[in-house]
């Protein structure tokens, strides 16, 4: 009998530990959720205006997932606020590599200083990438604030090629 009993619990933890897999819509899987909390905590302190608290949450996210667009695009918006344009940027790019794979969904978007969107993710599947174009629009603006301030690019960045001047004989 009491074989029976332990054969039993070690099937419903299996079941258990299987059901999140078997829920999860076929063509992508959600962001794993020691991912994703950071990610929402991180949204919400931002929304709270506690920043540095954010960019804590932020960063633990990246450590476990070093594309994870969602947390670079939201490290990146609280860059910028600081006036660290250049790093903004850098991790905007960063986003970029993998964002189309992230097929999370978005909740939430909020202002957070200069115009950037910050998101917050959904335990929910898309079709598609729903932050790849909000990244592409934060670099947009990213980019015309550079430009408008005169930012200079960070060090050991090499100066725009120009082509030589053509000269007439």
């Amino acid at each position: 009998m009491r074989k029976y009993v332990i054969l039993t619990v070690v099937a419903a933890l299996c079941l258990f530990m299987a059901m999140p897999v078997m829920a999860q819509p076929k063509g992508g899987a959600m962001m794993a959720m020691d991912v994703f909390t950071p990610i929402a905590a991180g949204y919400d302190f931002v929304r709270e205006g506690k920043y540095d608290a954010a960019k804590a949450q932020f960063a633990i996210a990246v450590k476990r997932d070093r594309h994870n667009p969602f947390a670079l695009n939201n490290l990146a918006v609280l860059e910028e606020r600081e006036g660290k344009l250049n790093d903004a940027l850098a991790n905007l790019k960063d986003a970029t590599t993998q964002a189309d794979a992230y097929l999370d969904k978005v909740t939430q978007t909020c202002f957070a200083g200069g115009g950037c969107l910050a998101v917050k993710p959904l335990r929910e599947v898309g079709e598609k990438s729903a932050i790849a174009p909000i990244i592409q629009e934060n670099i947009k603006k990213l980019e015309a604030k550079i430009a408008a301030t005169g930012t200079a690019p960070p060090p050991g960045t090499p100066p725009p090629m120009v082509p030589p001047k053509k000269t007439i004989k």
